[in-house]
């Protein structure tokens, strides 16, 4: 299935303006820059709509307001295209026939996503700051690591260098449409770094005595979906960056998600987002998250309280950055849906090629690792964590593995869950404690306080008081009127002091003939 949406990868650099000005598509004085068109629609078919007839028509409409369409998508939340137009003219007259047509329920833009990031390693084997953290400092042994998964990691992003050194085999999520090394959107090349920089810190190989420490060293049966970073794309060689690296639809990114579960992912990890949500988006990642499915993603990096999706989406875990100080990243994102906080500043992992060439900054003397910053770097330490979780811990759901994650967090910022760290810094111990802890005791029911027993005289068992508030004894156990000298209500309890004997029956009546109203008990009729 594919949607499309602009996303953004989740790293932050001093040029950020730039980088958002090429991957915005604003004019740099060349024109063959590739960028996203606003004409873009996803359009939500009616179930007649999923019928060849229906959909033929769909189709036909498109073709006669001059667009085309790009996609077919097929999900459990239903069946869409997505379509192109050349002018704002087009789309709103395509738009008003859809919505009278019957076979259109709802047309909405297919929005932008986009990767955000940014310092070179010395000779040996080096276990970043973060991944240190995330483990109370002391990084485990290979031991407590599974060597086999039963819950995989799906990366989707600018791909995967399937040759370097430092990180385990991996496989397209798609193998036909992302298997061949020849193919312009080939999943094992990587001409963006941010793919690869996301999965070191998930997976970098421990031991080797090469590069850097992953939170799950060697993490076996990688899917990896990419989006970002096709071959053959105009790239300004003026720019520090390759504009082929800058944005991809949020329909790709359904599509995308799709691809991982289709391959036997469990656990989606994505460094990128955008600024507005879809009713598309939304719908696909809440049947995901029924579905069993863990997704995590960047909150995002423009320091203030605006949302970025689809890590925003409540289905989805957002991921704010910390420094090593513990303190939230000036870059961060923070608003009521952030979930969790883990370590994004002067993160070291693992890239392609001199970055240059992709998102980072060249430096000679090229080694293929460099440190950046960005809640790109901050979510792959929660995803990692989240596989090493629920991988030594299977039976348990996808609900339970996230409550151990959120919960189990160091409490950071204002007292409990807060807008800039969620419930708090990443802490694997204190997810797995939470995992284990044993189940809180339900709260008890509601019970009114016992009243205290009546003042007035006991009456002989079986007997009814007339002569005041009625009040009924048996065997020590009482009833008494709650509103004599008043009437009842018709019907109306009396109140029980104690436990009345088997078989004690008391109602009260409103009727004319009693100076007030009666009682009947077991039957028997008496005035009060």
């Amino acid at each position: 299935m594919h949607t499309t949406r602009q996303w953004v990868l989740a790293c932050w650099q001093p040029t950020r303006a730039l980088f958002l000005a090429v991957f915005l598509g604003l004019s740099l004085g060349h024109a063959a820059v590739r960028k996203p068109n606003p004409n873009r629609l996803v359009v939500t078919l009616t179930d007649q709509a999923s019928s060849s007839s229906s959909s033929r028509a769909a189709t036909r409409a498109v073709v006669d307001h001059s667009g085309n369409v790009r996609m077919h998508l097929h999900t459990r939340v239903g069946n869409f295209q997505v379509v192109e137009f050349g002018s704002n003219a087009d789309v709103a007259a395509f738009k008003a026939n859809a919505m009278r047509s019957g076979w259109a329920k709802a047309v909405e833009a297919d929005q932008v996503r986009y990767p955000d990031s940014a310092a070179p390693l010395t000779a040996g084997e080096e276990t970043p700051w973060g991944i240190e953290r995330v483990y109370g400092g002391t990084m485990p042994n290979a031991s407590f690591f599974p060597s086999q998964v039963t819950h995989p990691l799906c990366i989707i992003d600018s791909g995967y260098t399937v040759d370097h050194p430092d990180l385990p085999n991996a496989t397209a999520a798609d193998p036909t449409t992302q298997g061949d090394p020849s193919g312009n959107m080939y999943f094992g090349g990587d001409i963006c770094n941010h793919g690869t920089h996301v999965a070191g810190t998930i997976a970098a190989i421990k031991g080797n005595h090469e590069g850097v420490v992953g939170v799950y060293p060697g993490a076996p049966d990688l899917k990896i979906v990419k989006v970002f970073g096709e071959d053959g794309l105009f790239d300004d060689p003026n720019t520090p960056w390759n504009e082929a690296c800058g944005w991809t639809y949020a329909s790709e990114l359904v599509d995308a998600v799709q691809e991982c579960v289709d391959s036997g992912a469990k656990i989606i990890s994505m460094s990128l987002g955008g600024a507005a949500p879809t009713d598309l988006e939304r719908s696909a990642f809440q049947a995901f998250f029924d579905d069993g499915i863990l997704s995590i993603a960047a909150a995002g990096n423009s320091g203030d309280g605006s949302y970025l999706y689809p890590a925003s989406y409540s289905s989805v875990m957002s991921v704010a950055a910390t420094d090593y100080e513990d303190n939230i990243a000036s870059f961060s994102q923070y608003n009521d849906e952030v979930d969790i906080a883990a370590p994004g500043v002067d993160v070291l992992s693992t890239i392609c090629c001199a970055s240059d060439t992709g998102i980072g900054i060249g430096a000679d003397g090229f080694i293929p690792y460099e440190s950046w910053p960005g809640t790109s770097m901050a979510t792959p330490h929660v995803s990692g964590a989240a596989m090493v979780l629920w991988n030594k811990n299977p039976h348990f759901p996808n609900q339970a593995i996230r409550n151990a994650l959120e919960l189990g967090a160091t409490d950071l910022g204002d007292p409990g869950r807060d807008n800039h760290y969620g419930h708090g810094l990443l802490n694997y111990a204190g997810a797995e404690d939470l995992l284990f802890s044993p189940s809180l005791p339900p709260s008890p029911p509601f019970l009114p306080p016992s009243l205290p027993p009546p003042s007035l005289p006991p009456c002989p068992p079986g007997d009814v008081c007339i002569g005041g508030p009625c009040l009924i004894t048996d065997g020590g156990s009482c009833a008494t009127s709650p509103n004599h000298p008043n009437d009842y209500g018709n019907n109306e309890d009396c109140t029980i002091y104690g436990l009345p004997p088997v078989g004690l029956e008391v109602l009260a009546f409103d009727v004319y003939d009693c100076p007030y109203d009666y009682l009947t008990v077991n039957g028997v009729k008496y005035c009060g």
